[in-house]
């Protein structure tokens, strides 16, 4: 009781703190176009416009329109453009990847066989030790994280959205 008493006490103040935080306000019409306009040439780029979409190369950017290139040069005009995305692959595939052999690990470790268990007469039979079985479960489910984390690309970076 006492106990839950001073957690109260201590907390009370820092939730209040969070609460009269004033909420970020939302950024002016078109204002994150400058940051598409600082990507470098060359940059891969996914454009997401109202009639079509590409993956493509930024060739250049001006204050109405976007030129990218994908076999041909395609342009894109700032007002039909909804989002603009940097792909990260590699990022995602490794952070899929660690989510995937931490995920494996602790599987195998809760899995597997411990060796007092393995040594008894009555042990587990052609069951691996819960090292063994961490070790191999962690690298199957980091391979199959990596797999998927570079398939959706869950950590590309929105550049600029409509508003």
């Amino acid at each position: 009781m006492m106990r839950n008493l001073i957690l109260s006490l201590v907390l009370l103040p820092a939730i209040g703190a969070f609460a009269q935080q004033p909420a970020p306000s939302a950024p002016a019409e078109g204002s994150n176009w400058q940051h598409v306009q600082a990507l470098p040439a060359g940059a891969s780029i996914n454009v997401n416009a109202r009639s079509s979409h590409a993956n493509c190369n930024l060739k250049s950017v001006d204050a109405d329109s976007l030129t990218c290139t994908h076999k041909k040069d395609i342009v894109f005009q700032r007002a039909d453009i909804l989002t603009i995305k940097i792909p990260r692959r590699g990022r995602s595939a490794l952070i899929a990847g660690g989510v995937g052999a931490g995920v494996g690990g602790i599987v195998g470790a809760a899995t597997g066989c411990s060796s007092t268990q393995k040594n008894s007469a009555w042990g587990c039979f052609l069951t691996p030790t819960r090292g063994e079985a961490a070790g191999v479960l962690a690298v199957l489910f980091g391979g199959i994280g990596a797999g998927i984390g570079a398939a959706t690309d869950l950590n590309r970076s929105t550049v600029y959205r409509a508003q």
